[in-house]
């Protein structure tokens, strides 16, 4: 008897144990025809407010050079929205797509502009130390065509693209914007070849527009002492020269030509604003005068606000003087984009 009723349990268990393994199917391996070089996994996201931010999306993947990565302020709403792409300064030698200024927390002003409406793409592009001009102006070209080619799964409209830069980032800005699908600036990544990278606003903050007459205002100034020089006065002061691949006894023929903004101006460019501080003692307030006087004369629509006793960045000789001038850039390149893009 106990050797029947042993035989019954281990039958029993046999049973038991086979009946959840045959439940079980193979979870499907996908391949790809393709060798598969882009990371699949899963982009993390973050919400402030009604906004989804979505971090370090890459935009573009250039042999030999880390990935290109920007930042994407989503609005909520059925859209499509019109996208304002911000290019960060830093002396082309520095900076990060997450900081500008003395804003104590800039993602939350992105996500500040992208509450009212705007998709919003914050972007990091190579520097000096890792691709000379016009590398730099390239990526931004790179990121707006990216964008475009993913218009309908960000719900933006293609039709509807601003560049805002700051600085090194408001030429750069300023660059891509008068020379929209021009071959002289084809980009080393071609993923989205058939997109344009032509956009419909500008806005530039302290920014260089002359190259040639920001070398010779440079040039004319007494060199200040390398031993009291800051590291970020340091960067200012080299960030140039590394660019262009100039030194301090001169620069390759035709290149800060070529890398100014105003030898590519014509009647076809965006409507552009213009913001500087009167007292900018890094960038003179000259170069956006002379820029917006450049292109009224070509016809283009133009706007210029000079805030009275600001340096670059928006630095005033007190807190709360850089804290108005802060506020009253931004209020003013509010306004402007939402006169251009939304109304």
């Amino acid at each position: 008897m106990h050797r029947i009723a042993k035989t019954l349990l281990l039958s029993t268990l046999l049973a038991s144990a086979s009946t959840p393994c045959m439940a079980l199917r193979p979870t499907p391996i996908k391949v790809s025809g393709q060798i598969v070089a882009d990371d699949r996994l899963p982009r993390p996201s973050l919400s402030l407010g009604n906004v989804t931010i979505l971090t370090d999306v890459t935009y573009g993947s250039i042999p030999g050079y880390r990935p290109m990565l920007l930042d994407l302020y989503l609005p909520a709403g059925k859209g499509p929205h019109p996208l304002v792409v911000y290019v960060h300064g830093g002396s082309w030698t520095s900076g990060s797509k997450r900081v500008t200024g003395h804003f104590s927390d800039f993602p939350g002003l992105l996500a500040t502009l992208a509450g009212k409406g705007f998709a919003v793409a914050s972007v990091d592009y190579r520097l000096s130390s890792e691709a000379k001009f016009p590398a730099a102006i390239q990526d931004v070209k790179a990121a707006i065509r990216f964008l475009r080619a993913n218009s309908g799964k960000f719900s933006i409209d293609r039709n509807r693209v601003a560049l805002w830069g700051a600085s090194a980032g408001a030429h750069l800005a300023a660059m891509a914007a008068v020379t929209g699908d021009d071959p002289a600036f084809e980009t080393a990544d071609r993923s989205n070849a058939d997109q344009s990278d032509r956009i419909q606003a500008f806005v530039g903050w302290y920014g260089p527009y002359d190259m040639a007459a920001m070398f010779r205002q440079a040039m004319s100034s007494p060199a200040p002492s390398a031993t009291t020089m800051t590291p970020e006065a340091a960067a200012e002061a080299s960030g140039p020269l590394n660019f262009f691949g100039c030194t301090t006894e001169g620069c390759p023929p035709g290149v800060l030509e070529k890398g100014s903004p105003t030898t590519w101006i014509d009647r076809d460019d965006p409507p552009a604003l213009l913001i500087h501080g009167t007292a900018d003692a890094t960038v003179s307030p000259d170069q956006s005068i002379a820029y917006y006087n450049r292109l009224k004369a070509a016809g283009v629509k133009a706007d210029l606000l000079l805030i009275d006793r600001a340096d670059h960045s928006w630095s005033g000789p007190d807190r709360k003087s850089t804290v108005a001038a802060s506020r009253k850039a931004v209020v003013a390149t509010f306004e402007w984009l939402d006169k251009m893009l939304l109304k």
